[in-house]
């Protein structure tokens, strides 16, 4: 019997022992990375891998600041990086047994910011480097950078050096790298890049002597710290000389000569997967071959560091006892050599404050005289330069015994409910605590139901509580020492609910109501129901129309507005207490709209504005109102049947102007229909101005300046009152112009006519008609031209000069189109003498429309005379102004014949030859030429010269009663004029001549007819000219005669073409002969004849065209006289002619 006794209480240590055992201390499953790299505005998520029994709770830190405080939540996430999130993160762990710090990640985020702004400048003198640094960017990681000249890419050559910080280094520079420099930068974690203002540089003292440049070290080695396992490191060193090309660059390491790893034209020396025996003294030196200049040496150190790496460290789990003295062991190595810093439950353990701590020189942690308190987790970190290592362990103080301080208590919970079990312990080491129910176990260091969760302080909580939950629970106490434990009951009792509650309810008036209250509840409980009406208790004693059931149902007989309100059932029990609330509602008709007014709309035309008060709804939602109208005391009809029943307003539209309005509405809900509204006000619509404009507007061109409107009124039904007029506003079209304004006082007129408008010019018009409230709506525009006028403006840039003798040239630009008025028909270009403005000479020429310049000639001119030029535009309608005129001569050319060639003084061997200067002299005479000849012997020709100012002169030496031919002739600079000559027999006088006989016409045309005669007596001297005399249009003995062709230096002619006769006209023609004498009497006159037919020379003028009707045209127009000429300047003073074409 005893023996089973102490063999049961032995397998119950054992057991309770192992309990204890398994509470563990909190370890990291995985340490984070020592680095790690994110992208700005990517999330980043942090995760915390440790375990240990639970409950784990964690908190972040940043740079050693507390983040966040201790959770459950292992994890910490940031939505969206910037570069202020960058820095060193850890995280740090607990449960009951302690603490610990995690190793800590750094958190890098990718970046570029901009270049410094502004442009910078930079000189060097010739020969000498220049050492250009890249402008300051924010970025991480270093960007990669290229550098470029004037938009060329810059490769590393001899004398350009691109340096490991980015710096741009030119050797020996020469005047061509003078320029503008500049930088592009790479971020080459985003892919961002960026690039720089320019850096111009100044190369100065260029020409000067090349004179040699002892070496210089422009960029020498910089001391370097590496970690060991990178896989590479480079070490630079940039110098300069001249000659450059003598220039030579040695590495040694601590003074022995180095040849692998060089590149870059020895400006660079790399060393692959760099360790402890690659660290040292490097040294670069720069020679000049070839000279007796010294070299130039530098140096730095290579510093290889190896991250920390423990020799010894302490088991996870450490148990001393009370008062004892403890050595936890953790040494490292590393280079440089790691320092050692201690924590407890992740605080820093301050040895040089805590007389019981010591730390040892090879790192480790003495601890004297140990107390419970020092029970928890210890943490070693090793930490230089190239890192951070940790190693923890868990240190037990034992030799107390558990003790429960505080234990659970009897409890009873409501189903649902949350409870706490207390358990509050002492010992050391620090018990393990268990929770089971029965043999169950519910909650330990490696066990964890739901619902059932252990406290830090050992307590348990169980939420929510369910029927099941009830029973005998215990808390056992465990360490090495021993084991404690206590027990407590747990009642739970099901929960009173109300499974069944009242619901809102609506009844019509004057029917019964009733409410349901279910309950469900544990059987070891009583319940009792209290209903409440808008939180007063209802008494079914005093109001006989309230009965309440057994089962909780609430009953409500002939209910009326009085019975509104929200009803409670209260239900009250051991088991809890419940309460639902339903809200009951009597409905009924819907009273009758209040305050009804009608009035006009004082926003839209044609409109009433109609608002009422909102009436009771006979507690039921309006559904809708119905609205009624009355026109002109008509009987009422539904205008709405369904208006919006949130509104208290409508604006009836549609309605007819000067017609009164009256109207009532009623509601409606889901009961029926209330009563009607009073009436409202009766309301008048006024007038209205005219909503459609006047019809069939039409427009017609009548003069250059004035346009006749017609139009007709308004249909009747949008006249909307008696109308009293029109208003006609017209424009310019298509400019952006103000209207001018016509008002028609006189409804009953319907046309205009517009005066003082502008010639040719095209016009936009619209009609409206006004009543008196106001003026109604524009007609659609119509658009017309008035008739072309005259130009108002001569052309510009006029030049006339003369080409020849009897040519003028004309050059001119055409008039601004604003100022022809019209369509261009052409120019007229005139010339006429001074003092003879009557007689001009024109020539029309056509409109050039594709050349600036036109360019026109007037011949037929008088030679070496001054014309006055003058051009000018013209319309159809008639002529523009005339430019300026200029004046202009024509050039100089020979002169005519001399004119009246006489002989006088005749002697048998001399006579005197008188003349007088050319009627054409053409130009300015310089002298005559004078010869004679016997009649038809050249050989005896003599000839002489004259001064310009000889008009006579003796011929000397003839024969006597001979025959000779006698020639004179005018002379210019521009040579020799038409010779007069004359026969003349020495010794016999010249006398008259006489008329032509046997006149005969023939060869008749339109305007021409050739004329035969026979020469009369020639006075003993030759003819010089023959003349043609002509009576014109009407043929008689007392009509004039006109001279209208004559022939010279012809003596011998026996006919003639007379030209520029008028076509279909009757002649009569007579001749006169001419001799150095004098003029013939006439012949005796021809028959006569009429010139034949030919088309008109000149097309109508003032043609015009005009809107007759709908359906035709007036085409009117002017012939011009039937004398009149091609050419000729007249005022028409024709018949008019007109035709209408439909």
């Amino acid at each position: 019997m005893w023996g089973l006794l102490i063999w049961t209480l032995l397998a119950l240590h054992q057991i309770r022992a192992a309990r204890a055992q398994d509470d563990v201390s909190p370890y990291f499953k995985t340490e984070p990375v020592r680095t790690q790299v994110h992208l700005e505005g990517n999330r980043l998520v942090l995760t915390c891998m440790a375990e240990g029994s639970w409950p784990l709770e964690f908190k972040w830190l940043h740079n050693n600041r507390e983040l966040t405080k201790f959770s459950l939540e292992y994890r910490y996430m940031i939505t969206s990086l910037d570069r202020t999130h960058a820095g060193f993160y850890r995280c740090i762990v607990r449960n009951r047994m302690g603490a610990l710090l995690q190793r800590q990640t750094e958190v890098q985020v990718a970046y570029m910011g901009s270049f410094e702004e502004g442009e910078k400048h930079q000189s060097v003198s010739h020969g000498e480097a220049a050492v250009i640094r890249a402008p300051r960017i924010a970025s991480f990681p270093q960007p990669q950078v290229t550098w470029f000249r004037d938009g060329r890419k810059i490769p590393p050559s001899s004398r350009i050096a691109i340096t490991l910080e980015n710096t741009l280094v030119i050797l020996s520079t020469v005047a061509p790298d003078a320029g503008r420099y500049y930088v592009q930068a790479v971020n080459d974690k985003n892919g961002d890049n960026k690039t720089s203002q320019p850096i111009t540089l100044t190369v100065e003292n260029v020409g000067g002597p090349a004179d040699p440049i002892a070496p210089t070290i422009i960029i020498p080695p910089k001391n370097t710290s590496v970690v060991a396992g990178t896989s590479e490191v480079t070490l630079e060193c940039v110098a300069n000389a001249r000659p450059l090309i003598k220039l030579h660059i040695i590495w040694k390491k601590d003074g022995v000569l180095l040849s692998g790893g060089i590149s870059d034209h020895n400006r660079r020396l790399t060393i692959p997967n760099p360790t402890g025996s690659d660290a040292g003294y490097y040294e670069c030196e720069a020679v000049l071959r070839s000279s007796s200049v010294p070299s130039v040496v530098r140096g730095a150190y290579l510093s290889v560091l190896e991250p920390p790496q423990f020799v010894k460290e302490p088991e996870r789990h450490i148990t001393a006892e009370m008062e004892k003295v403890v050595d936890i062991p953790c040494q490292a190595k590393g280079v440089p050599p790691p320092s050692i810093t201690w924590y407890k439950d992740a605080a820093v353990v301050e040895v040089e404050k805590l007389t019981r701590f010591r730390q040892r020189n090879d790192g480790g942690l003495q601890i004297s005289g140990l107390v419970p308190d020092d029970t928890g987790m210890f943490q070693c970190f090793a930490r230089n330069a190239a890192g951070e290592v940790q190693t923890s362990t868990y240190l037990a103080v034992t030799s107390i015994a558990p003790n429960i301080t505080r234990g659970p208590l009897d409890s009873t919970v409501i189903d649902g409910m949350s409870v706490v079990l207390a358990c509050e312990t002492s010992g050391a080491p620090r018990p393990a605590i268990t929770w089971q129910k029965g043999e169950r176990i519910l909650a330990s260091g490696s066990v964890q139901l739901p619902r059932f969760t252990p406290l830090e302080s050992g307590s348990l909580l169980i939420s929510p509580t369910h029927i099941s939950d009830a029973g005998t629970y215990t808390c056992l106490a465990t360490n090495s020492r021993g084991v404690d434990e206590a027990s407590a009951d747990l009642v739970v009792w099901a929960r009173t609910r109300i499974t069944k509650p009242p619901q809102d309810q609506s009844v019509i008036k004057g029917t019964q109501a009733s409410m349901v209250c279910g309950v469900t509840h544990d059987p070891r409980v009583t319940i009792r129901y209290i209903w409440e009406k808008d939180g007063a208790t209802l008494g079914t004693e005093s109001h006989p129309r309230i009965r309440l059931d057994r089962n909780g149902s609430l009953h409500i007989s002939q209910t009326w507005s009085g019975d509104i309100g929200t009803y409670t059932c209260r239900v009250i029990s051991a088991g809890g207490n419940d309460s639902r609330s339903a809200h009951l509602r009597v409905r009924q008709l819907p009273h009758a709209p209040e305050h009804p007014v009608a009035t006009l709309s004082t926003v839209e035309r044609r409109a009433i504005n109609l608002t009422w008060t909102k009436p009771f709804d006979g507690n039921s939602p309006l559904i809708r109102y119905i609205l009624e109208m009355s026109e002109n005391n008509a009987p009422w009809t539904v205008l709405l049947a369904s208006v919006d029943p949130k509104a208290t307003s409508v604006t009836v539209k549609g309605l007819v102007p000067a017609r009164s309005y009256q109207f009532r509405l009623c509601a409606v809900n889901d009961v029926g229909k209330g009563q009607f509204s009073k009436d409202t006000e009766r309301v008048s619509l006024p007038e209205e101005p005219p909503t459609a404009p006047p019809q069939n507007v039409i427009a017609s061109g009548r003069t250059n300046q004035s346009i006749m409107i017609q139009w007709q009124p308004p249909p009747e039904s949008h006249q909307n009152g008696i109308l009293k007029g029109y208003i006609i506003r017209y424009c310019l079209a298509g400019l952006p112009v103000g209207y001018q304004f016509k008002n028609i006082t006189d409804a009953d007129v319907n046309n205009l006519l517009l005066e003082d408008l502008i010639i040719w010019t095209n016009y936009e018009i619209e009609v409206a008609a006004y009543n008196s409230a106001g003026l109604g709506v524009y007609s659609s525009k119509v658009t017309e031209w008035t008739l072309q006028g005259v130009p108002t403006v001569p052309p510009g840039n006029v030049h006339a000069e003369a080409t020849n003798s009897t040519t003028i040239r004309f050059t001119w630009n055409a008039p601004s189109p604003q100022f022809i008025n019209g369509i261009n028909q052409g120019y007229k270009l005139i010339a006429w003498e001074p003092e003879q403005e009557e007689e001009v000479t024109m020539v029309t020429a056509r409109p050039n429309f594709q050349d600036s310049i036109h360019v026109g000639f007037v011949s037929g001119l008088k030679k070496f005379t001054e014309y006055f030029t003058s051009v000018l535009c013209f319309t159809t309608p008639g002529d523009g102004p005339r430019s300026t005129p200029q004046l202009v001569r024509t050039h100089e050319d020979v002169p005519g014949p001399v004119g009246h060639l006489s002989f006088s003084e005749i002697l048998d061997t001399s006579l005197k030859v008188s003349w007088q200067e050319p009627g054409e002299k053409n130009g300015i005479l310089t002298g005559y030429r004078i010869s004679w000849e016997e009649y038809n012997r050249t050989n005896t020709r003599v000839t002489h010269y004259l001064p310009n100012v000889t008009l006579e002169y003796r011929v000397t030496g003839l024969t006597a009663l001979t025959t000779y031919t006698i020639e004179v002739a005018a002379m210019t600079s521009k040579g020799q004029g038409q010779v007069s000559a004359s026969t003349i027999s020495s010794g016999v006088p010249p006398e008259l001549p006489g008329p032509p006989t046997n006149l005969g016409i023939s060869n008749i045309g339109p305007r021409s007819v050739t004329l035969q005669f026979r020469p009369g007596y020639d006075g003993k001297t030759s003819i010089s000219r023959w003349l043609v005399e002509a009576q014109v249009g009407v043929v008689g003995e007392g009509e004039e005669w006109l001279l209208i062709h004559q022939l010279s230096n012809e003596p011998d002619a026996r006919s003639m073409e007379v030209p520029d006769l008028n076509p279909f006209t009757c002649y009569s023609f007579r001749m006169r002969q001419v001799n150095i004498v004098g003029t013939s009497p006439p012949s005796q006159p021809s028959r006569k004849i009429q010139t034949l037919q030919a088309p008109p020379d000149m097309a109508p003028a003032n043609v015009s065209l005009r809107t007759a009707s709908e359906t035709s045209l007036w085409l009117r127009w002017m012939m011009r006289k039937p004398g009149q000429k091609r050419g000729q300047i007249t005022r028409p003073s024709s018949p008019v002619s007109s035709h209408v074409l439909s």
